[in-house]
């Protein structure tokens, strides 16, 4: 179902904002693009009370050997630091693509190279970590023939300048409702299916496996794909770093290597999350903590009433 659009005005209101701080980041230097975003992120906070309580309630369910006070530091943290990719992602989108390896470096690039050349496609899974925005402008400035799942934005300007800046790229991006067979042929033409499977889903469409620990329905769409067409699994996480960022790829989850019991999807949608879960459990101030990710899990939820660490 497509998102509902916002009234004109407000749709207006926020393209002036976003055009305004577009044209500030593109001129600020590296530091004052931190200082400034570490500003907008600590406002968010505020602005957002349910979000952030959200994500504490999240974090405090998480990892309850930590204490509030330790939970209310990661997401002070994952707040700033959100605030921070937000502005240098925006920075970013105007990168011409032959100079993004200058602003992200690759490490362990051959390992997405060697799963190309086998000829069956890839699929590529990173997460709402880090800086998964710059991550899919530095793969497109790496690899072509490169394709994604997008959702249209509820404000048709930003869409429309969206719009401008995937053409650009050349990534091609697919409708979520026809998403299956269009990626599956992408697949069979040696594409690269570049995917994000760490949000919450409908029991009716997907799976519960553990996440950080915890049940959590997720989609086996990434697991689907990579079965059916023998296309092995790559992982790619962007992080930021002194000198800008730098996309890290892991070993390639290779499914004629896969032994009888673990080619099924259930199998491999749980070591995909374990995946995932190893990095955000190493690095948890920069994985998306406001998003609902646990939502409708059998096991509750854990009530926070001391969200300022008192």
């Amino acid at each position: 179902m497509s998102r509902r659009r916002k009234n004109a005005l407000l749709q207006r209101a926020e393209y002036l904002l976003y055009r305004t701080v577009a044209g500030a980041v593109r001129s600020a230097s590296l530091s004052g693009l931190r200082r400034w975003g570490s500003r907008l992120g600590t406002l968010a906070r505020y602005v957002l009370r349910g979000r952030d309580r959200l994500a504490m309630r999240n974090l405090v369910s998480t990892f309850p050997e930590k204490s509030i006070a330790e939970c209310r530091e990661i997401l002070d943290e994952c707040w700033r630091h959100f605030g921070r990719e937000a502005l240098a992602a925006i920075r970013m989108q105007h990168v011409p693509i032959a100079e993004i390896p200058s602003h992200c470096r690759f490490v362990n690039e051959h390992l997405l190279q060697e799963a190309i050349a086998q000829g069956r496609g890839v699929v590529l899974l990173s997460a709402h970590y880090g800086a998964w925005e710059i991550a899919g402008l530095a793969i497109i400035a790496l690899v072509k023939n490169v394709h994604t799942v997008a959702r249209p934005l509820d404000n048709e300007l930003l869409e429309r300048d969206l719009a401008l800046i995937r053409a650009r790229t050349g990534v091609q991006v697919v409708d979520r409702k026809r998403a299956a067979r269009s990626l599956l042929k992408a697949l069979s033409q040696q594409a690269v299916v570049v995917l994000l499977p760490d949000q919450a889903v409908q029991a009716r469409e997907g799976i519960l496996v553990p996440f950080l620990g915890r049940p959590a329905w997720t989609t086996d769409a990434p697991a689907k794909l990579a079965l059916r067409q023998q296309s092995p699994i790559v992982f790619a996480f962007c992080i930021a770093d002194e000198a800008g960022h730098r996309l890290e790829f892991e070993e390639a989850i290779r499914i004629d290597q896969l032994d009888d019991d673990e080619k099924n999807a259930a199998a491999l949608t749980k070591r995909i999350n374990d995946v995932i879960s190893r990095r955000i459990a190493a690095r948890p101030e920069i994985w998306l903590w406001m998003h609902d990710r646990w939502k409708g899990n059998p096991s509750g939820e854990i009530e926070v009433k001391a969200t300022d660490g008192k």
